[in-house]
């Protein structure tokens, strides 16, 4: 079950989460020819649907829609199906993730919380914010392991095997998004030239934390990928 405890840090919910949903699903086509990517169904209801309902089990209740790509299918159906939910539709056009995020920025004076709009996870929102700490001066991104699916070998100059791992967990962990940004750091994100960059900067001046998750994680960029997704779904559902 889904706690409701109040988060240790004490911290208002005071929140905008912010879904990104502008991007033209290109290794996706032909399903995203006519719909955008976060449209796209699983067991019947749309990755936005499972984002949306997983964070409003921690009381999430303020959202803005970063949308783009076929923006007018988004506001069709968050006005058909999430009717009471408080949330604003911003079409920023074919612009680059970091240009979705200032348009954002530009809406509120809260503190946020990023997802992508592809990417379904149990992340605990809770554990996240307790994370996070108010450490009003850095930016927090949330990560999951990386396992390697083939059985990996160290080899020496003379094409020795020195060690073998079977589907190894690396040391280095991907960037699921979940990215937490307090509002007095809305000013620095806005001079920020692309989202690349503007992490090598929070890494370069110690600004930028990362918060472990590695409950169920569920990317949909490709066919495979969407296959995968229709068999672990009851998972996210369970959560």
């Amino acid at each position: 079950m889904t706690s409701k405890k109040k988060t240790k840090s004490n911290i208002s919910r005071n929140i905008t989460t912010v879904i990104l949903c502008g991007g033209m699903g290109m290794r996706l086509r032909p399903l995203t020819n006519n719909i955008p990517k976060p449209l796209i169904n699983i067991k019947n209801k749309p990755i936005l649907y499972y984002i949306i309902k997983h964070l409003k089990k921690y009381q999430c209740d303020d959202f803005i829609i970063a949308a783009g790509y076929k923006s007018k299918k988004i506001c069709d159906y968050m006005k058909n199906n999430f009717k009471s939910l408080n949330y604003k539709i911003i079409d920023s056009g074919n612009v680059d993730i970091l240009t979705r995020i200032k348009d954002s920025i530009k809406q509120t004076s809260k503190d946020i919380i990023v997802c992508y709009g592809d990417t379904i996870s149990n992340v605990n929102i809770d554990n996240l914010i307790d994370f996070y700490g108010n450490i009003n001066d850095k930016v927090v991104i949330s990560s999951f392991p990386i396992t390697i699916p083939f059985g990996v070998m160290e080899i020496d100059k003379k094409s020795n095997v020195m060690s073998f791992k079977e589907k190894p967990i690396l040391r280095e962990v991907m960037n699921i998004g979940y990215y937490y940004i307090p509002r007095n750091l809305h000013k620095y994100v806005l001079k920020q030239k692309d989202m690349l960059s503007m992490l090598a900067n929070l890494t370069k001046h110690k600004k930028l934390r990362c918060f472990k998750h590695d409950g169920i994680h569920i990317t949909v960029n490709t066919l495979n990928e969407l296959s995968n997704a229709e068999q672990n779904i009851q998972g996210i559902l369970k959560s």
